[in-house]
């Protein structure tokens, strides 16, 4: 936060450019420095109006900064300081409360209409800070009243319409207002306006009544479109139709009276643009319409858009009875339509309009009636109610997201489309918002070039163009996705594709012939060199197999030679259920290929260069399998070559990984005491062969040994040219000729033992991988772990630690979580990870807070300055979190909970442990805080969010607020107040916490008073003021309370400030439902990509059933202080032991929570990204994982259907909020 000193000398400055200045207006990011300084000088009128400026000026560039456009907010607040009376006055006020600049800046960013009206009306300003019922919910009456009472002191027709304008402008600036800072959804701002012009309608239907003399008593008028729906724009044509029981004529008068006074402009603008289309024979048909006109004209001429455009009607003024009696008897001939018909009457709409926008070249960007916009949502939800309505009455509703709920509530939507409308309907809204309310024009287009796009984007709160457009396309494809399951009929993909043999090759195996000769007949010379021909690059492999008795095959194998492929061909042999008996492995010589004169593409011609270059080696592999099963079928050997040149295809990092996924999957997992790792023998010998080194293994026959074996080789770098797989018993018997991957002798000593371990070391891992969540992760990381073990001068003593089941089992396990995990964490803390994982039996137990904290303490106490005491801080941090995420990764945290309780210890311990640096580090300086009394002035560390609920979890950010008791100074040499001290404290304490990744015990102060404005540490008093309910906090920061808890600190101010806290948020004041709704829905709009489902933040995510169970706390938490818990399964028992949930619903709702706590802790140990909460789509690969690692084996149509079970308990269980009361 800039310090007003500064920004009164640059005010004071006299050059307009100067450094000073520069450096202090720079970071806003205004366009012109220079000219930006000049009118921040010019706005002040003398001295004392300078230094009531320099006082607001920290808030405005503040704001300023979070704004899309900096240097037009600042001409129009220049703009609004000189229609000011009072410059000074404007200016103390600004100072004193810094949610009117908030106010003042979003205002100017979102809408210059509304600007404007601000500019004339500068009043509005205070009514828009100090009101406190600027989201109250109006109805229709209130609304109708309200304006009957703006137009009292009115002298005739012209003068109430005039005020019924201003009256609209000012309701319009309040629930923009409200809308901008999310204190209303999308819904309910919609349904606000629409009963607006409901009242606007009335009253002007009565004042034209009034001027012209006359009765309306059988007159109605009919909403439809947007108004009729109640979910109006704040740039809406409004559709009506005018009404009446008979005689028609009487009202025409009245009837163009009614249209002018809505639609005519004047000095005080116009209320909205009128549409009367839509009566029966349309621009052509009487202005006004007797019921039974209506009902004959639909029934004998009414035209299947006309019906469709009914399902919308509403009566918003005149005689209700009369409208809604007409409505009625529509009713059934608007569903006399047949499925077909429906169909066939929307698809032609939507082509007409999308051809339409096509020759204007307004294809991309329509928000309104492109391609999966606003039209496709309304158009889906009308059909189905269309071809539906008449059989299911219930799906009838006017207003399109109720609709999409009644529809899927009734099956006729998936879950899955439910929730991709109705989000993708409320983005594409706020967009359409946006646009509008900027100058209160009907735009439905989003701009085309870059600037002005990112200029929108910013004003909806997104990074910048390229975040809001992905976010744009992807609402629209997964939108149109659904239009056309349900309007347009699809079409089969019928591509084919064939194979062409491949060409033939020559000489193959070199001067390694004369050793083939030794090891096969020529009967199998002859089969082998058959295959051998009919190889080539683009095949890569061939097979051949012979079947033999009882169950035994003879399978040969012939390819190009690449490091790894044995161990393919052996795990696929697993995968496909055979056991591997005995067999040859032989490979040939370096070899260059003759070409034929065979047409080939580039990439092949250049495939070829590279092999002619590189001189190919082949191999020629016989093994003796056998099958589980009687019989085996031909497609499976196909399926087996098919399988094999697939995986050689690809790199062999992806080809390992790929192999060993279905390597887990074909192996039960079993409890590692179910594992007992075998002695493996090796011996190497040297001597036997000039060109090889010659491995003789001998250990126990066991399930996908070769497998192990060979996999263990490539993973080393280990080149197999020739192998004897024998068996003498129970006993495998295989001899290698190995070479290394430069393709020569292994003879150095130091490699040799390397070699030795590695190999036993992998085998035994890789024989234990099905328990791992990720074996492919598991896998490679592991090789990463080995070569830094070899790294340690005495990696022989470690390698005893890790030949036992249990580490390696919890290496398994660990290693294969997440590639994050690995690369971003555990790898850079190798020094902590090994005598962590090799000590199994250390990590049985959890740490106390009091072990913690004692250690921790000591740690400090023994470093002697500051950077000593900050490495020593984080260190002990960072094992301290490796050891809990281990235990939760090895499962050893029996109950749910014990992980967040373990991490919060930790946490806990840090944040006293940083206090205590800090505070030692100022003490020489500046003393120790005082009040004025000359009593110590005492500090309370909050806890907020996941850490001050103790519910954290893997990669959570850490949420504090630090409250002192009062003003007063310090005590040291260097006094200042204790304001600064406390400043200079947290800015300490922030930089003594490193965070190694973004959001992993990253230090998060966001929620104090007025955010990055404030203070980072506040005064009780001020605490007190601001989220008190006369103070400047919007509800969802008084929401936030719920969960402050103090964990560092003077123990006795600590019981003071939650007392505060409980009688802010457990007042018995009623919840603000809308408050909470909009700003769910702001979090869904920025945070959720469309077409998927974000564990934390979507409809029916984990946010969900914590806001419900917050607003229940604060709901009733004043009759009941045990549901003053900041912990949210804590506030479930105490809801049920107060009768406010029954038994049932509590338990679901815990279920369901937890679960979702699950999920949101395993996708961020696999991700290490807490943003990133999506889970990832079910025929992914990465949905297995997760599936895994939440303990779903072989279950992965469980995990689906648990995430759609609980995520539909909390959506339906949210619907409690709209029974609470509005008094306790």
């Amino acid at each position: 936060m800039i310090d007003p000193s500064d920004c009164l000398r640059l005010l004071q400055a006299t050059r307009a450019a100067d450094a000073g200045a520069k450096e202090i207006v720079a970071p806003v990011g205004f366009e012109d420095v220079s000219l930006a300084v000049t009118r921040l000088r010019g706005l002040a009128e003398d001295d004392e109006s300078q230094r009531a400026l320099a006082q607001t000026l920290p808030a405005l560039l503040a704001a300023l900064s979070d704004s899309a456009a900096p240097d037009s907010s600042l001409l129009n607040f220049e703009r609004l300081v000189q229609a000011a009376s009072d410059r000074t006055d404007l200016f103390h006020y600004l100072a004193s409360n810094p949610r009117a600049v908030e106010i003042l800046v979003r205002l100017f960013v979102g809408s210059q209409f509304l600007t404007e009206i601000l500019l004339r009306n500068p009043d509005y300003l205070k009514q828009l800070v100090e009101s406190k019922r600027l989201a109250e919910f109006k109805n229709r009456g209130e609304f109708c009243e309200a304006g009957r009472a703006e137009c009292a002191g009115a002298d005739g027709f012209g003068e109430e319409i005039d005020a019924l304008r201003r009256f609209q402008q000012w309701e319009l600036m309040r629930l923009a207002a409200c809308d901008a800072f999310g204190l209303m959804d999308l819904k309910t701002v919609t349904l606000q306006l629409a009963l607006l012009a409901d009242s606007l309608v009335q009253n002007c239907l009565s004042i034209a009544c009034s001027d012209l003399g006359i009765a309306a008593d059988d007159f109605a008028v009919i909403a439809f479109g947007k108004l009729g729906g109640e979910e109006l724009n704040y740039s809406s044509d409004i559709d009506l139709v005018f009404v009446c029981e008979r005689g028609a004529e009487r009202y025409w008068g009245l009837g163009q009276k009614l249209i002018k006074a809505i639609s005519e402009p004047t000095g005080e603008g116009f209320l909205y643009r009128v549409d009367m289309r839509l009566r029966p024979w349309g621009n052509s048909g009487a202005l006004v319409t007797t019921c039974d006109g209506y009902y004959d004209y639909l029934k004998q001429h009414g035209r299947l858009w006309e019906k469709q455009a009914l399902l919308k009607a509403r009566v918003i003024a005149g005689n209700m009875e009369v409208g809604n009696d007409l409505l009625h008897r529509l009713t059934p001939v608007v569903f006399d339509i047949t499925e077909d018909e429906a169909r066939a009457n929307v698809l032609d709409m939507k082509q007409r309009i999308e051809e339409h926008l096509k020759q204007n070249g307004r294809e991309w960007g329509e928000v309104k009636a492109g391609q999966g916009s606003i039209r496709d949502v309304e158009f889906v939800t009308q059909f189905l109610q269309l071809a539906h309505g008449r059989e299911t009455p219930a799906v009838r509703s006017a207003n399109t997201l109720d609709g999409l709920v009644r529809l899927a509530d009734l099956d006729f939507l998936e879950g899955t489309e439910f929730r991709e409308l109705s989000s993708g309907y409320i983005f594409l809204r706020t967009i359409e918002h946006a646009l509008q309310i900027m100058h209160n024009k009907q735009v439905h287009s989003l701009p085309e070039h870059v600037r002005d796009l990112a200029y929108l984007a910013r004003r909806l709160d997104f990074p910048g163009p390229l975040e809001f457009r992905r976010h744009y396309d992807q609402h629209c494809r997964a939108i149109r996705a659904i239009f056309e399951k349900y309007i347009l009929l699809s079409a089969e993909d019928r591509a084919t594709g064939s194979r062409q043999p491949p060409p033939s090759v020559a000489t193959h195996l070199g001067e390694a012939a004369a050793s083939y000769k030794e090891l096969f007949d020529s009967e199998q010379a002859d089969r082998h060199l058959w295959l051998l021909n009919e190889l080539d690059e683009r095949l890569g492999v061939k097979t051949d197999v012979a079947a033999l008795a009882d169950r035994r095959w003879e399978l040969t194998i012939v390819g190009y030679d690449q490091l790894g492929d044995l161990s393919l061909m052996c795990g696929l042999l697993l995968v496909y259920g055979f056991d591997i008996e005995s067999g040859y492995v032989f490979t040939g010589d370096e070899v260059a290929e003759p070409r034929t004169d065979v047409p080939v593409d580039a990439a092949t011609r250049r495939r070829r260069r590279a092999a002619a270059v590189a001189r190919r080696r082949k191999y020629v592999n016989v093994f003796r399998v056998r099958s589980a099963q009687a019989d085996v079928a031909t497609a499976t050997w196909e399926c087996y070559e098919s399988d094999l040149r697939d995986l050689r295809g690809m790199s062999r990092r992806e080809a390992q990984g790929a192999l060993i996924k279905r390597v887990a999957r074909s192996i039960p997992a079993e409890p590692v005491s179910d594992h007992s790792l075998l002695p493996v023998e090796i011996q190497i010998d040297n001597s036997a062969s000039a060109e090889a080194t010659v491995m003789h293994i001998r250990a126990e026959d066991t399930i996908g040994f070769l497998y192990e074996l060979t996999n263990a080789l490539a993973l080393s770098g280990t080149s197999v040219q020739r192998m004897w797989i024998a068996s003498q018993g129970t006993q495998v018997v295989d001899t290698l000729w190995v070479l290394d991957e430069g393709g020569t002798k292994i003879v150095e000593p130091g490699r040799l033992n390397e070699l030795r371990a590695a190999v036993v070391l992998i085998k035994h891992f890789t024989h234990l991988l099905p328990q791992s969540s990720n074996p492919e992760s598991a896998l490679h990381n592991f090789r990463e772990f080995l070569e830094s073990l070899f790294q340690r001068p005495d990696w022989i003593e470690d390698l005893a630690l890790l030949q036992n089941s249990e580490a390696l089992a919890a290496l398994a396990r660990l290693l294969g979580v997440s590639d994050f995990l690995w690369h971003d964490f555990l790898r850079l803390q190798h020094s902590n990870l090994f005598p962590v994982v090799t000590d199994v039996a250390g990590l049985q137990s959890p740490r106390t807070p009091r072990e913690l904290q004692n250690e921790l303490q000591s740690m400090l106490e023994s470093a002697d300055s500051l950077e000593s005491r900050r490495a020593a801080l984080n260190a002990f941090k960072d094992r301290e979190m490796l050891r809990v995420d281990m235990r939760h990764i090895l499962d050893l945290q029996d109950k749910f909970g014990m992980f967040a309780q373990e991490l919060t210890d930790v946490a806990e311990a840090v944040v006293r442990g940083a206090c205590w640096i800090c505070t030692e580090e100022l003490r020489p300086r500046f003393g120790e805080p005082r009040l004025e009394s000359g009593a110590p002035c005492r500090l309370s560390v909050c806890a907020l969010g996941k850490c001050g609920g103790a519910e954290l979890g893997f990669a959570s950010d850490i949420e504090l607020m630090f409250v002192f008791e009062a003003e007063g100074h310090t005590s040291g040499p260097e006094a200042i107040t204790n304001t600064e001290y406390f400043q200079k404290l947290v800015d300490l304490f922030v930089a003594s916490i490193h965070a190694k990744r973004k959001g992993i015990f990253e230090i998060d102060l966001r929620l104090r008073p007025y955010g990055k404005a404030g203070s980072p540490a506040v005064a009780l008093e001020t605490f007190e003021k601001y989220f008190g309910h006369d103070g400047p906090a919007w509800p969802y920061e008084r929401q936030a309370l719920v969960k402050l808890r103090p964990i560092a600190g003077d123990v006795e101010f600590s019981e003071a400030v939650v007392a505060v806290r409980d009688g802010i948020c457990y007042s018995g004041r009623p919840f603000d439902v809308n408050a909470m709704r909009g700003m769910r829905e702001k979090q869904v709009r920025q945070l959720v990509r469309a077409g998927t489902f974000n564990a934390k933040l979507s409809p029916g995510g984990l946010v969900d059933s914590e806001y419900l169970v917050q607003a229940l706390q604060m709901t009733y938490g004043h009759l009941h202080p045990e549901l003053r818990t900041t912990n949210t399964r804590a506030a479930l028992r105490a809801l049920e032991a107060t009768g406010i949930l029954s038994h049932e619903d509590r338990v679901r709702l815990r279920d369901a929570y937890r679960f979702l706590r699950r999920v949101i802790d395993a996708l961020r140990m696999v991700r290490g990204d807490a943003r990133d909460l999506t889970v990832p789509a079910e025929d992914s690969e990465e949905f297995e994982f997760l599936a895994r690692r939440l303990g779903f084996v072989d279950r992965v149509d469980e995990l689906t259907e648990r995430l759609q079970r609980h995520t539909e308990t909390v959506v339906e269980m949210g619907k409690l909020l709209d029974e609470l009361p509005q008094s306790v």
